[in-house]
């Protein structure tokens, strides 16, 4: 499984019931602690999101969203913990740089235009460097000067030769 840096992550895993093994454990109630996350080394917090079950899925089936901010790093721990199941840890090991594409909008411009990238946090990508790798400014490169966290705008330190198209890809790099 390849995992790309900085993208949020659906991860399902199964919860062992800790008295009664190989069985699986439904129902569990997920609280604040039950899902910590170390990215590369670092203390362990807690994750954004609790598990829920997966419908339709045996006994023990769960999932837990890991945001992009909790991926943002070459490796990630998980620790799964909930009453009366084994507790499960994973290493995600994530590869490439994070990528994105460029949302339709009528304010889009050669310097500013609105991406999918998901970060809520204001210049989250400032001073990243943003390679488009689809459409007609594949290969151009340009510095990000600004991301604006709720609208999902990033405007970059000099335009490129056009406004890029919806759907356009790009990679960003040295955040």
């Amino acid at each position: 499984m390849s995992v790309r840096r900085g993208t949020p992550l659906s991860l399902p895993f199964f919860a062992t019931d800790s008295n009664n093994a190989p069985a699986g454990l439904a129902g569990i109630t997920w609280a604040a602690g039950n899902v910590k996350v170390s990215k590369d080394g670092a203390a362990f917090a807690n994750s954004t999101n609790l598990p829920t079950a997966i419908a339709s899925g045996p006994a023990g089936a769960y999932k837990v969203d890991l945001t992009s901010a909790e991926m943002d790093a070459i490796a990630v721990l998980v620790s799964i913990e909930g009453a009366g199941a084994d507790p499960f840890r994973l290493t995600i090991l994530t590869s490439g740089d994070p990528s994105g594409t460029v949302v339709a909008d009528g304010a889009n411009t050669a310097s500013t235009f609105e991406t999918d990238r998901t970060e809520s946090t204001t210049d989250y990508w400032k001073d990243a460097l943003l390679l488009f790798v689809s459409g007609a400014l594949a290969g151009q490169v340009k510095r990000v000067s600004a991301y604006n966290g709720t609208s999902k705008f990033a405007t970059m330190s000099s335009a490129f030769t056009a406004a890029p198209a919806n759907g356009d890809r790009f990679v960003l790099v040295n955040k």
